[in-house]
């Protein structure tokens, strides 16, 4: 810079010298003929002439000059222009020439350029951002990772899938994941330079691992890698499973004992009255069982939205309706049953709707009790909360399986429950019914010790419903 300055400087007065050198001149030449006598005068016109043109000369010279310098400036503003263009930087102001000046239509063009991609960096930004949103926000874990496996990107829904600290873009994921058959299967699919899916285990979470191999920009490339959860889907499929197999024994058992006693009776047994009624009455008891099948998958299967019939309806002599149908199984297992149930107590609600819940929780107590044990039925109303509650002193649930019970075709222990008949329907029909009434259903169940299953409907929801029946 300080060189400039000093060429400048000099640039300067040497055109100061040279107009100098030329006023002398000019002096000279005017007035030489008067100081100089033998000075010619044809040779004064002739220097006055050579002097216009030098004058002229240096006139264009300096005008030329001055219009470089000028061009000089304007290409070195568009060139700055054009760099932070380039660099997406703040591009400032538009360049302002006259309409007459010969650079306006490229100041015009420059800033056409500037427009258009302020407009186009303005669109990136948003798509960027959206895209970031969408990224951050989806249910899916993604992962962005280079040929030299790199990590470009990993959202926060990845980090949780794969039990890691999310970790700064720049990494190799080598260091960073810790599942090795996930990095065998990242390494295959950036060698082969293709698309893969596999399903991975991640401690105890089932990941669908897709990878897609794509072209970023010429000679650049990158995978995307989405990681789905199909932990609860595949838990889903094993209970679905569970649940045709259960079923298909439950069908089974009853409709062969059907079929062969009737085949019995039409063999000839029918002659002998008592064996009649006796197999008469085994028929009528597996007819039962799987009418109650029936209705548990139909309870199921029934919109929430469905019509109910509601009336007052008296809670003991439903209770010890639902024990008699349950009689054979208190005899055969001698448990006692103590029911504290006012008998004034009623509540307005489908009868049918009590009736399932009660069939459920008295039979599973029933059926999980052990030899010699109690069944205990109590019911009670507040202003708030009518309450129902079904105790046994059976084998009770681990803790561990309690948050699952709940869930339908989910049976405890299946290998120890293989004799005890049922489908893992039962609870989740309870729990069904009583999130439609508005109520909740808490459990409290120690094992050796026994299960507490306590039913609470709010009260003025089933008050809110009478009024809208009448």
């Amino acid at each position: 810079m300080k060189m400039i300055k000093l060429a400048l400087s000099f640039f300067k007065r040497a055109c100061l010298l040279v107009v100098l050198f030329f006023i002398f001149l000019f002096l000279l030449l005017m007035f030489g003929a008067k100081l100089f006598p033998f000075w010619d005068q044809q040779i004064v016109n002739l220097g006055l002439i050579a002097f216009l043109a030098l004058s002229l000369g240096l006139g264009l010279a300096l005008v030329q000059e001055w219009q470089a310098r000028r061009y000089q400036r304007q290409i070195a503003l568009f060139i700055a222009k054009l760099k932070r263009i380039q660099a997406e930087d703040n591009m400032g102001g538009h360049i302002l020439l006259a309409p007459s000046d010969p650079m306006a239509p490229l100041a015009a063009a420059l800033n056409e350029t500037q427009h258009v991609s302020r407009l186009r960096l303005k669109q990136l930004q948003q798509q960027a951002s959206t895209l970031a949103a969408l990224v951050d926000n989806m249910p899916l874990g993604v992962m962005r990772i280079k040929p030299d496996h790199t990590l470009v990107e990993m959202n926060a829904q990845a980090s949780q899938l794969l039990n890691i600290t999310q970790p700064k873009p720049g990494e190799s994921y080598d260091n960073v994941l810790k599942n090795h058959a996930l990095v065998a299967m990242l390494n295959r699919a950036l060698t082969e330079q293709k698309n893969s899916r596999k399903t991975v285990q991640v401690d105890r979470v089932k990941l669908d691992v897709s990878v897609v191999y794509y072209q970023l920009r010429p000679r650049h490339y990158e995978a995307l890698v989405l990681l789905y959860d199909m932990t609860e889907i595949s838990q889903l499929q094993a209970m679905q499973a569970d649940f045709v197999t259960n079923a298909s024994h439950e069908l089974r058992t009853p409709l062969t004992a059907i079929a062969g006693f009737t085949e019995t009776l039409l063999s000839g047994a029918q002659e002998d009255s008592a064996l009649r009624a006796e197999f008469l009455h085994i028929i009528q008891d597996e007819s039962q069982r799987l009418l109650a099948l029936t209705q548990d998958i139909l309870t199921l299967a029934k919109s929430p939205m469905q019509e109910r019939h509601l009336a007052p309806v008296a809670i003991k002599p439903l209770v010890d309706e639902v024990l008699t149908s349950h009689k054979d199984m208190l005899a055969e297992q001698k448990i006692s049953v103590d029911i504290q149930v006012p008998s004034d107590l009623a509540l307005v609600q489908d009868k049918s709707d009590l009736k399932r819940l009660l069939i459920n929780l008295i039979g599973n107590a029933i059926k999980y009790n052990r030899l010699g044990g109690r069944v205990t039925i109590k019911a009670d109303h507040t202003e708030k909360v009518d309450t129902l509650i079904i105790e046994d002193t059976g084998r009770g649930i681990p803790s561990d399986e309690q948050g699952r019970i709940f869930e339908r075709f989910y049976r405890i222990d299946k290998s120890r429950n293989q004799r005890i008949p049922g489908t893992g329907l039962g609870l989740a029909i309870v729990h069904d019914l009583v999130k439609e009434l508005g109520g909740q259903v808490l459990l409290d169940s120690q094992v050796g010790v026994g299960t507490k299953v306590t039913i609470q409907l709010p009260t003025t929801v089933i008050k809110d419903i009478r009024n809208g029946e009448d």
